[in-house]
């Protein structure tokens, strides 16, 4: 009765799913564990479960009498995080389950099990309070997801694993629900109380700010100029820099239902044409103003479609039909029977990101709707982005940080989103941030220390969060930024091929008295909602103990569609659900992942595998300045294999030497230090756009080098 009464409450409050019921057994001693949300939790698994729960507080648990109903084949359920998470992160579990387990006399199965699509939500503690906030819609779909019984000496560590795996399990069920990103977008502009709110300022030729009515007119403009001119090829090309115009081009190709892959103006002739070659582009909008500063070199045979006739070719008129349209159809006549956006599956194909080409040919990393759609509601949830904010979008579109977060984050999210082309215009940045009040930002190491030298005390004090990914973010770095700033700088991971945000550390939380701790210098932070990590064997791809170093791999419904015309590469890069990053690291008992470093990073000498990113730590700690001023790379050896070669700026030169001998007293093995004659002084260290060192370039430098060759 107690379990048909929850069903009814949580059906009428949300679209409720079930996945894995048959996997609780229906007689004997079972304990359930379940991540922590809210208030309705108890009710969801009450609704969930087929056999009545005996349901223990969240914290000051009584081990005796759990222990008695366990040894009474009872089924018990239990909460290991304690208190309902603050931030959307899945916790530590507390020692108490593991004392549970040791105590009871009975052959307890313990099945993992999750909930997904509260939080955001009423009940849960988002948005900093409970209750009291802007519901994220009216029966948003929610569900509970059971997984596979485990023994009962699963340490509590690998039973949070377990949870989280679930919970990526039912994130990819649930994601068949989330919104389209750009049916999202129409749904927002059109509502009458963003009319007339700002939705994008751009910086990329003088200032321009467009309101929500103004960016929904000016994007369909753009889609009714595009429809007839962008042929059939399902790829759609752009050429344009961070701005209103390739934001527009991005809409208006998803409202089209084409794929679009924003081409790296950064990446040399090469990496573009066989982007464009893999790719089957026929068509490239651009700009003539941005071809004088970035010449496109394409086959004669690929259209360009240039941004100024598309402005001239937009009428007064238009513009007031196209916005009056705005003002008088709702949403959904205009998604179904003016665009047809219902026609568009959660599996269509959103963009084609092209790989740096860092260590090779870039790679075609193919996303879906699902991918990006449900890495911005996580992105969202867990970041908590508020149609309050002002997010700085400086990172470029062709990367996937800038595509999903700078470009689909806020018009998903209803807030605003501040556009400047070029982030290494230091100055520029800085002044932007302070006049429009940007509370969130988006950088890297590289670009921070722009920022260091050439941004004024005050210009980053609006800045709520700033989240800094793609390279490693040193914590003297983010010491030195926040002394001058009142910032501090928090480090984030993810990858393209998982659509890409992964995780973050974000400010510790504290909401009715309770602290949640979300931040651990030096790790990368938990995995945002739906995600789930852990650590594998290189070899054979076997799941490794919490703790335990080894390739790291992602779960959830952000991991690629695969590898364009590449099956095999996908194949082999995605096993039973889970990406293999590339990266080595450990997932600690709390959460919080470690990266030490790169399958592909690690030099082989004489047999052993030498970290070639630890090395350049070592080296730029004892350096003691915050600046990247060196790479190490290894170069084929007659009598090793391999060697180490270092590339250095002119700062370092004079004291290579002494870092070098200081490098044993840190622990370091003989084999891992480099021969101070492989040391080469060069003008500046290769990097790609994103400000990430070019591995691939860092390379042939130090083959030419080492060779004997002045560098190209």
């Amino acid at each position: 009765m107690l379990s048909l009464l929850a069903g009814l409450v949580v059906r009428l409050l949300y679209r409720f799913r079930v996945l894995g019921r048959d996997r609780v057994p229906r007689r004997g001693a079972c304990l359930v564990v379940a991540n922590r949300v809210g208030p309705l939790d108890r009710l969801m698994l009450r609704a969930a479960c087929p056999r009545g729960l005996v349901v223990l507080p969240d914290t000051g648990i009584d081990i005796t009498a759990a222990v008695a109903a366990l040894d009474r084949g009872g089924a018990v359920l239990m909460f290991p995080e304690g208190e309902a998470t603050r931030s959307g992160h899945l916790r530590a579990f507390g020692p108490e389950v593991e004392a549970v387990l040791a105590a009871t006399r009975a052959d307890v199965a313990v099945v993992p099990v999750a909930t997904d699509g509260v939080w955001g939500g009423w009940f849960s503690y988002s948005a900093g309070r409970l209750f009291w906030k802007r519901p994220r819609g009216w029966r948003v779909t929610t569900g509970v997801a059971f997984g596979d019984p485990l023994p009962k000496t699963t340490p509590a560590s690998e039973l949070r694993l377990a949870v989280e795996e679930v919970r990526a399990d039912l994130a990819i069920r649930l994601s068949d629900s989330t919104p389209l990103v750009h049916r999202a977008f129409l749904r927002n502009a059109v509502a009458l109380r963003n009319l007339f709110r700002p939705c994008v300022i751009d910086y990329a030729a003088g200032e321009k700010t467009l309101t929500w009515g103004k960016t929904f007119v000016a994007a369909m403009c753009v889609t009714t100029y595009l429809r007839g001119r962008v042929g059939d090829a399902p790829n759609v090309g752009v050429w344009l820099p961070t701005s209103l115009g390739g934001a527009l081009v991005n809409l208006a190709i998803a409202f089209l239902g084409r794929a679009s892959v924003n081409l790296n103006y950064t990446a040399g002739a090469g990496p573009v044409t066989s982007a464009a070659r893999q790719a089957g582009l026929k068509v490239v909008v651009t700009s003539k103003r941005f071809l004088m500063r970035f010449p496109l070199e394409l086959p004669d045979d690929i259209e360009r479609i240039y941004a100024e006739d598309v402005l001239a070719s937009i009428t007064k008129g238009q513009q007031i039909r196209t916005f009056l349209m705005a003002v008088f159809l709702p949403a959904w006549v205009i998604d179904r029977f003016v665009l047809g956006l219902h026609k568009r599956k959660p599996d269509d194909v959103l963009t084609v990101v092209f790989s740096s080409g860092s260590t090779g040919e870039p790679k075609g990393i193919v996303l879906t709707h699902r991918n990006v759609g449900s890495n911005v509601d996580s992105a969202i949830r867990t970041i908590q982005i508020r149609p309050s904010d002002k997010l700085l979008g400086v990172l470029p579109f062709f990367h996937s940080f800038g595509y999903t977060v700078c470009l689909w984050a806020p018009l998903v999210a209803g807030a605003t989103a501040i556009y400047s082309p070029d982030p290494k215009a230091a100055k520029e940045v800085g002044i932007i941030v302070r006049k429009h009040g940007a509370t969130l930002m988006l950088s890297t190491a590289t670009f921070l220390r722009f920022y260091l030298r050439r941004c004024d005390a005050d210009d980053f004090r609006s800045v709520r969060i700033l989240i800094c990914g793609a390279e490693k973010l040193p914590v003297k770095l983010q010491d030195e930024f926040q002394a001058r700033f009142g910032v501090l700088p928090l480090e984030g991971y993810g990858c393209t091929e998982l659509s890409p945000v992964v995780s973050t550390n974000l400010h510790a939380i504290t909401i009715d008295g309770v602290t949640h701790e979300c931040n651990a210098r030096g790790t990368v932070g938990r995995p945002i909602v739906g995600v789930a990590m852990r650590a594998f064997t290189q070899e054979d791809r076997q799941p490794l103990p919490t703790g335990e170093e080894g390739v790291l791999c992602g779960k959830g419904p952000n991991v690629m569609l695969g590898y364009l015309h590449q099956p095999e590469k996908t194949k082999a890069a995605v096993q039973d659900g889970w990406y293999s990053t590339g990266d080595v690291g450990l997932v600690r008992a709390d959460g919080f992942i470690l990266i030490t470093g790169r399958v592909s990073r690690f030099a082989k000498i004489a047999g052993e595998m030498v970290p070639l990113e630890r090395l350049e730590e070592e080296l730029h700690d004892l350096h003691g300045g915050g600046d990247r001023v060196l790479a190490v790379a290894a170069v084929s050896d007659e009598k090793r294999g391999e060697r180490l070669v270092v590339l250095m700026l002119r700062e370092v030169a004079d004291t290579m030497g002494e870092l070098l001998a200081r490098l044993p007293a840190r622990g370091l093995p003989n084999l891992w230090i480099p021969d101070e004659r492989d040391c080469y002084e060069v003008k500046e260290l290769p990097t790609l756009g994103s400000g990430k060192l070019d591995l691939k370039r860092v390379g042939e430098v130090a083959k030419e080098l080492a060779a004997g060759k002045p560098a190209s």
